[in-house]
């Protein structure tokens, strides 16, 4: 089964668990670049409000194909509750992603508040069969905790689709 991890990463911790499932279960990695260039500050002061507003980012790829995978796990960092303009841009961007098992994860400083909720809603809505969604905090990613239950949400809709 192929799985596709898309996700967005400003300081690293999102990567570092996307690289960890890779690793894990095998993926191909795809990762989405906000145009805008944010400064540590500017995340906070321009990106975190265009998050609550849900808005999307022009990202780097501007066209993300998954048709030739079985799994497709978005992964996000937290902006002001919310998952950025740029994952928001992304799960626009991808094509092919009708039927297919979808999980998402994100990464946060604090209170997830609805990203993952966000998540799902976003790629249901493009027609994903959303399976389910885990929560890193930063103290979780330094730590180098698992990505245990992340793998195992993967490996179960695996299972789920050789056996349809």
């Amino acid at each position: 089964m192929a799985v596709c991890i898309i996700y967005h990463s400003e300081t690293g911790n999102t990567r570092a668990v996307a690289e960890r499932l890779a690793a894990v279960v095998g993926a191909d990695l795809v990762a989405v670049r906000d145009l805008a260039g944010y400064s540590k500050v500017g995340m906070y002061l321009k990106g975190a409000p265009r998050a609550m507003r849900e808005e999307r980012a022009v990202i780097e790829p501007a066209a993300i194909d998954v048709s030739g995978y079985d799994t497709v796990v978005v992964g996000t960092p937290v902006w002001a509750r919310s998952p950025t303009p740029a994952v928001n841009a992304a799960i626009e961007a991808l094509s092919g992603i009708e039927g297919k098992a979808a999980v998402v994860f994100c990464t946060s400083g604090g209170m997830p508040g609805n990203t993952l909720e966000r998540m799902k809603a976003m790629l249901a809505g493009r027609g994903a069969d959303v399976w389910g969604a885990v929560g890193f905090s930063v103290r979780d990613v330094r730590q180098g905790a698992a990505v245990d239950a992340l793998a195992d949400l993967v490996r179960q809709s695996e299972k789920a689709k050789t056996v349809q």
